[in-house]
């Protein structure tokens, strides 16, 4: 082989290696950034929904949205903790993928879970109000729902 196609050769190694790890670790960071933004996940609009609906059935609604929310912050940390190092191990020398995964799973088990909790206490809560709060509710929720996520 010529000297210069070796030059070549390792110029092009080079680049492709700079390459993949760059692409690694912008992989691990938009991970740890999901992982941290709760990607998805829009609890405020369980709250915003109650703006237009009369006293004392707002206050009662956020009084109980703000206890379903200390009832269910151990599991969403839990959950949290999972993703965090779910995506920190991508950045192991040899990451481990299946235990990748497996963390991720339960993530998202967990976060299926809470939701379901959520979703139905809110359900019961609102179902026993009066027709025009619970019309407010549920407009309110599309409203919500429709609009881009607030930041």
């Amino acid at each position: 082989m010529r000297p210069r196609w070796l030059i070549v050769g390792l110029i092009a190694s080079v680049a492709l290696n700079l390459f993949l790890i760059g692409a690694g670790a912008g992989i691990v960071a938009l991970g740890l950034h999901i992982a941290r933004e709760n990607a998805g996940s829009r609890p405020a609009v369980f709250f915003w929904a109650t703006q237009r609906m009369a006293q004392p059935a707002r206050h009662d609604t956020r009084r109980m949205l703000l206890g379903l929310r200390d009832q269910v912050r151990p599991d969403v940390e839990r959950s949290r903790a999972l993703r965090l190092q779910a995506w920190s191990g991508l950045a192991a020398a040899r990451p481990d993928v299946a235990a990748i995964k497996q963390a991720l799973a339960q993530s998202r088990q967990i976060d299926s879970g809470v939701r379901q909790r959520v979703e139905e206490q809110i359900v019961d809560h609102i179902a026993q109000l009066q027709p025009a709060d619970r019309a407010a509710y549920a407009n309110g929720m599309n409203r919500e729902l429709a609009a881009p996520a607030r930041r």
